[in-house]
């Protein structure tokens, strides 16, 4: 995803570089983003599965694609799903991540949005070429004449040139009109630039023309014809579907869509959109190339003309990817640190998928390792920790939380700061217990596949698996690690706890994945538009200095005591240094 709502996240993060403080919003949120998870009663309405060799694949062609993709440490696969026909020939679930559970599938909500629109096209209610402000009813508040003239069409290719973008919906209560009012950057239709409020605009439109919510629309149009569950959409504070991200989808479901693309319109047997409006999704509209970008673009997806694939691409690698030459549809839900389509994941998927099967090379036979084993050995460390409260004394537990700083970007949910930690064992139950500001949260894990439960922070719920594993340091030093899960996203909180002699003082870091790599993959991105906007954003500031905030936000480090007289003598050595320096100034 070039831009994405990521990019929000990371302005909202330069704007609040003080690590020492709790962020907060510009603006009052008036409801939670994610106030609901996957029923866990809900009966998934599963495609039927097949194996390999039913389609002359060999289980040893697919086991070897799988291989090379754990054994790239580039790439962080969730949940892949491999579809031939109307059946599953393969599937892989890496720990600790599983099928009953949505994905945050960031902007491959973009292609539902088109697929939306692609029914009201078929209908014959809209027109490509015609001006978006007729259809929703605004032509009379719109005061810059260039944007009287937004198409669709231009809306679609991402060639508006519009300011207002994802960085901005933080401070705007009314994005549809922020949106009319900017300015724009090049002439209506000149150039592609990817711009997530391109999308919302439609699904505004969507619903203006269907004379019904989104949400309600797509399910009776597109999701219950496609035998789709139960899905999530967020909304804008205008309470319209975010178009350009928000949607929350079994990746079961995500197989269906890539289904009835690759079948220009067909879902076993019957017509569900035009093949007209799938073929010009699905193949090239606009260069983007020639914008810094891998792929060109259709209407809301990247398509590849020379191996003859489109995909649906959310941010870290939600991707819903239809090779049309072979009629393998590859589903992918990853935690990538890849703000665009450079990972590997494309190159290997391209290599045993584009245009023949099987491919001429030899298969993989390398066991990658992609999870930590627990040393049995140091259990007892948990033990002479446990039940204490340990508080922080750095002024870096300030700005900290149980969500990773992306994924409180994401919602907009920021952390009050850590105040205490307590270590819980009863019997053979385990939970670290977080307080921040008045909340405290009961994390439960164990040393094995981990507990899967739902946990409800600042109001959004999340379907998480919490586990634990002891390891030693290359100086033998034990280390624990608390890994917490957010099934939904690719998100995850790593607690590692570092001890010393004195086990009433232990350090703690707290990282995330996708986290401070991720920040730099933009940062190096291709992309000209991105990379300005970042050299605006901190050309004033020193880059040591950025570089060491940034790994404070993104790996903060520092003492957790138990004990009020030890907190206290820390403090006062703290504060004796700084006293004599200021003496030795004077």
């Amino acid at each position: 995803m070039p831009l994405g709502s990521a990019l929000n996240s990371l302005f909202l993060l330069a704007r609040n570089l003080d690590p020492t403080n709790p962020t907060t919003m510009p603006v009052k949120k008036e409801k939670n983003d994610k106030p609901v998870v996957f029923p866990s009663d809900k009966e998934i309405k599963m495609l039927e599965r097949a194996k390999p060799e039913d389609y002359d694949i060999s289980s040893e062609y697919i086991e070897s694609y799988f291989r090379e993709l754990d054994s790239d440490y580039s790439i962080r696969p969730n949940r892949f799903l491999i579809i031939k026909d109307d059946k599953v020939i393969a599937e892989k679930y890496n720990h600790p991540y599983v099928k009953d559970s949505w994905d945050c599938v960031f902007s491959s909500s973009k292609t539902v949005v088109a697929l939306a629109l692609g029914v009201l096209y078929d209908e014959g209610k809209v027109n490509l070429d015609v001006p978006v402000c007729k259809y929703l009813g605004n032509e009379k508040k719109i005061t810059i004449l260039r944007n009287k003239k937004i198409t669709l069409r231009h809306l679609l290719t991402m060639s508006t040139g519009i300011t207002f973008n994802e960085m901005e919906t933080a401070s705007s209560l009314n994005w549809v009109k922020s949106f009319f009012d900017s300015g724009s950057k090049f002439r209506l239709g000149d150039k592609f630039e990817y711009n997530s409020l391109n999308t919302y605009i439609i699904s505004v439109c969507v619903e203006k023309v269907a004379k019904q919510k989104f949400e309600d629309f797509v399910r009776e149009k597109l999701f219950d014809p496609l035998d789709i569950n139960e899905t999530h959409f967020d909304t804008s504070p205008e309470g319209y579907f975010k178009g350009g991200w928000g949607l929350y989808i079994l990746p079961e479901d995500m197989a269906k869509i890539g289904i009835m693309i690759r079948d220009n319109g067909l879902y076993k047997g019957k017509r569900v959109l035009s093949e007209e409006w799938i073929n010009m999704m699905s193949h090239k509209q606009f260069e983007s190339t020639k914008f810094n970008h891998i792929y060109d673009y259709g209407f809301q997806m990247w398509v590849d003309e020379k191996l003859n694939f489109s995909m649906a691409n959310g941010m870290y690698d939600q991707n819903i990817i239809i090779y049309r030459n072979t009629g393998v549809v590859v589903v992918t839900c990853c935690a990538n640190n890849e703000a665009f389509h450079g990972a590997n994941l494309f190159k290997i998927s391209s290599k045993y998928f584009a245009t023949k099967i099987p491919g001429d090379f030899e298969l993989c036979q390398t066991h990658g390792n992609r999870d930590l084993l627990n040393n049995d050995s140091l259990l007892y460390y948990y033990d002479l920790i446990a039940n204490k409260d340990y508080k922080p004394i750095s002024k870096l537990a300030n700005s900290c939380g149980v969500l990773p700083l992306l994924l409180q970007n994401e919602l907009g949910t920021y952390s009050k700061g850590i105040k205490n930690i307590v270590f819980k064992k009863e019997a053979t139950s385990y939970s670290l217990n977080i307080t921040e500001g008045h909340k405290t949260y009961e994390l439960e894990f164990n040393f094995g596949e981990g507990v899967r439960k739902t946990y409800e922070i600042y109001g959004n719920k999340f379907d998480c698996s919490i586990d634990a594993r002891f390891i030693l340091s290359g100086k033998s030093e034990p280390f624990l690690v608390i890994r917490l899960f957010f099934l939904e996203f690719s998100s995850s909180r790593y607690f590692t706890i570092k001890f010393g002699k004195d086990l009433d003082i232990v350090s703690i870091e707290l990282s995330e994945n996708p986290g401070l790599d991720f920040v730099n993959s933009i940062i190096d991105s291709r992309d000209e538009s991105t990379k300005s906007l970042l050299n605006g954003l901190i050309k004033n500031m020193n880059p040591n200095l950025l570089s060491g905030m940034i790994k404070n936000i993104f790996s903060p480090s520092f003492l957790i005591i138990h004990g009020d007289a030890k907190i206290k003598k820390l403090r006062n050595e703290k504060e004796k240094p700084a006293n004599k320096k200021q003496v030795s100034q004077k």
